[in-house]
């Protein structure tokens, strides 16, 4: 039975095997392997002692096959080992003087070959050894040569050991318990010492690995799957002898029967051998010890959200939602395409009118992230923001939030460039299990008065005004409004003061629960454009029309599938009224990718929402209408880590194909480039995930069409409830 620990990866030639001891037990060892691994310093060897034993020869000084640092192993030869009834090492930090005697332990073997690993060393630090020879009569030899070793500098170690895995290992039970970030894994029976060679007990780590240590002092019997985890102390197989071919009894597992060392099974020392790396936890406790499972995780947090693409950078952002109390996550996105580095100051403003600094450096062609919610004196509240920066940015905030009435999800929405005084939300809904809330950013330092006009899919309207302070966030939660309960609602935003407007619901839509944001539109048109749609599987898509004017109105609504099919509908349209379509009640679009162009002869608004699962992710998502498509667009969130999807929709309203090429801009500026063929007048769907290069990270997106075109973004998620 031969060990072999050359490992393919040193460069040296294939050696000649020889014998080593480890912590007292034998090893077979590639010889030029080792001494490859060492750090050696020797000098001329000194006499042995008048009447002892003779002094040890060429000790040198290396490493273990693996370790997790702090661990140096010392090997050295003796010319009669049958007189040879102990050993001693010495240490010192010095090359000459102040050796210290760190270990001493017999040794019943008939090998010329010793070896000792000691730990507990500083990484990075030099140590000097000498070692003796004990004979059988008690004398102790002069010491041979001295030998160095130097230890390489490690990142800082975990405390408490490997992270994740824990094993446990108790005396009374004589079981070993293995863990895993709490949860059981394995379980099986040991045996440990006896009474008179008790196993240390107390907390300890696996300091290094060893496939076979050969025991030269019970007897050169052979430890198959060593881990070693305490001073001459390890767990291991059934000890083998090569004399007779046969494996100790496993009928000692269960019982102490080993002279310290930690005994299992042999299939089962291989498993743990092989599970546990350098630096897992070992505890050795005394006591009985019962494993109890530990909670369940909690539900992920899962949903969707969507945002329209940015066609104009800007150094002016605005948003009115924010949210870092209870259990709401709220991140700025920031993108900056241009050659310079962006520096972005942001005004974080509370309700009650305080206003907290920060400042951020974000670099050329790269996307950077804001939590706020890590922000001091934001912890816990409701906030607007404004980020004034020196180049034209992008901008997007996005929120993550669990057990808000009940309902979990996130939301996402690109921000607006310039306060108004007027503003408009096509979407709005009140019934069942929805909440709606309008958001009022007021960053001037006057306060102000908000007028608010609900206008209902009957053409009833309702007026009401709010004051606002300077500064500051107002919140109108519209579900508290008595003639507003159960219904359809779009709205129009006045005030006094320049404002920013965007709207929030938190729903459940027959058990997809979720929210979604939107940033108000300063103005209508008679021309919208909504790039992404689909009506596939357990998605439910509406497309919402405004019109606030006091004149009726027919829309014409062209919807454009990614096959190239075109269904052209029309509808009427009531004065200072809402008009919701259920894309997916029209036979000819069902199961589709759908983009939308509305037409109408009066001035009105669009958005759409979308209510699904996708993938196991229930929720919902929203985004406005734009008004004009554009070469150039700009997505400044996007993520592909976990159980995230993102998806770039691109909306082709010309009669001609469309190039679009794209760059993907990365957390410190690197820049992924991709180019798609767009049919004419259809949508196209690029899956972010897919590509090469852009798994795992966060992630912008700047898109430019040969033609005008029309982009947004959608995301699907499960993430941790934290």
């Amino acid at each position: 039975m031969r060990y072999n620990c050359w490992e393919p990866g040193y460069n040296v030639k294939k050696p000649t095997e020889v014998d080593f001891l480890v912590l007292g037990k034998r090893v077979k060892v590639l010889l030029a392997a080792a001494l490859a691994l060492s750090s050696v310093a020797m000098v001329v060897p000194i006499a042995p002692a008048a009447g002892g034993a003779h002094a040890p020869i060429g000790l040198s000084v290396g490493f273990p096959t693996s370790s997790a640092g702090g661990c140096l192993k010392l090997t050295w030869r003796v010319d009669d080992p049958e007189s040879v009834g102990g050993y001693k090492i010495y240490r010192s930090t010095k090359a000459g003087s102040d050796f210290k005697e760190v270990f001493s332990g017999p040794v019943d073997t008939r090998l010329d070959r010793m070896e000792y690993v000691d730990t507990g060393l500083a990484d990075g630090a030099t140590y000097y050894y000498r070692v003796t020879v004990v004979d059988k009569t008690g004398k102790e030899s002069a010491p041979g040569n001295t030998a160095k070793g130097t230890l390489p500098k490690r990142k800082a170690r975990v405390a408490g050991g490997y992270p994740g895995k824990h094993i446990i290992l108790s005396i009374a039970d004589q079981r070993a318990w293995f863990l895993e970030d709490d949860v059981l894994v394995k379980t099986h029976l040991i045996s440990t010492g006896t009474t008179s060679h008790p196993t240390p007990m107390g907390v300890f780590s696996v300091e290094y690995h060893e496939y076979c240590a050969v025991s030269v002092l019970y007897g050169g019997v052979y430890c198959y799957w060593w881990m070693g985890f305490a001073p001459d102390t390890g767990m291991h197989a059934l000890p083998y002898d090569p004399k007779s071919g046969t494996w100790t009894s496993a009928s000692c597992l269960g019982h102490r029967a080993s002279h310290g060392c930690v005994r299992q099974a042999v299939a089962d020392a291989e498993w743990a051998y092989r599970w546990a790396p350098n630096g897992t936890r070992i505890d050795v406790i005394g006591e009985h010890w019962n494993y109890v499972p530990p909670p369940p995780p909690p539900p992920p947090v899962k949903g969707g959200h969507a945002s329209r693409g940015i066609d104009q950078n800007s150094t002016d952002w605005y948003f009115a939602e924010g949210c870092t109390s209870g259990n709401f996550s709220e991140y700025i996105c920031m993108m900056n395409p241009m050659a310079n580095t962006a520096n972005v100051n942001a005004q974080y403003m509370k309700p009650d009118g305080s206003v907290v600094g920060a400042s951020y450096a974000v670099q050329p062609f790269s996307r950077y992230t804001i939590s706020v919610g890590d922000i001091g004196g934001l912890e816990s509240t409701e906030v607007s923001t404004h980020l004034s920066s020196d180049q034209p940015i992008a901008a997007e905030r996005s929120q993550y939030f669990f057990d808000y009435k009940g309902k979990d999800g996130g939301t996402d929405s690109a921000g607006v460039t310039a306060p108004g005084k007027t503003w408009y939300l096509a979407e709005g809904y009140t019934g069942g299990d929805f909440d709606e809330y309008i958001l009022v950013q007021n960053p001037g330092a006057n306060a102000g008065t908000v007028h608010a006009q609900y206008m209902k899919p009957d053409g009833q309207t309702l007026d009401f005004d709010y004051p606002i302070k300077p500064t500051s966030r107002l919140s109108l939660h519209v579900d508290d409004i008595p003639e507003l309960l159960n219904t359809d609602v779009s709205a129009r935003i006045t005030c006094d003061q320049d404002v920013v407007v965007e709207r929030a619901q938190y729903f459940n839509y027959y058990g997809k629960d979720d929210g979604n944001a939107s940033a108000a539109v300063e103005a209508p048109a008679k021309t919208w454009y909504l790039a992404e749609g689909y009506t596939g599987g357990d998605f439910d898509e509406y497309v919402l029309i405004q019109n606030p004017s006091a004149d009726a109105g027919k829309a014409t609504v062209t919807f454009m599938c990614s096959d190239g099919m075109n269904i052209e509908k029309q509808y009427d349209l009531l004065p200072k009224s809402r008009f919701t379509i259920h894309v997916d009640d029209i036979p000819e679009l069902a199961c589709k990718e759908i983009s939308t162009k509305i037409e109408a002869d009066v001035d009105v608004i669009a958005e759409r929402s979308m209510y699904f699962v996708s993938y196991n992710r229930p929720g919902g998502a929203d985004a406005p209408g734009v008004t004009t498509p554009a070469k150039y667009w700009y997505l400044a969130e996007g993520y592909t880590g976990g159980d995230f999807d993102t998806y770039v929709l691109v909306m082709n309203p010309n009669s001609e194909a469309v190039k679009v090429d794209v760059n993907y801009l990365l957390p410190g500026g690197g820049i992924k480039t991709a180019s798609y063929d767009v049919a004419a007048n259809s949508r196209y769907t690029i899956q972010v995930d897919s590509i090469d290069g852009l798994t795992n990270t966060e992630f912008s997106t700047a898109l430019t069409g040969d033609k005008p075109i029309i982009c947004e973004r959608a995301m699907y998620f499960s993430m941790p409830r934290k």
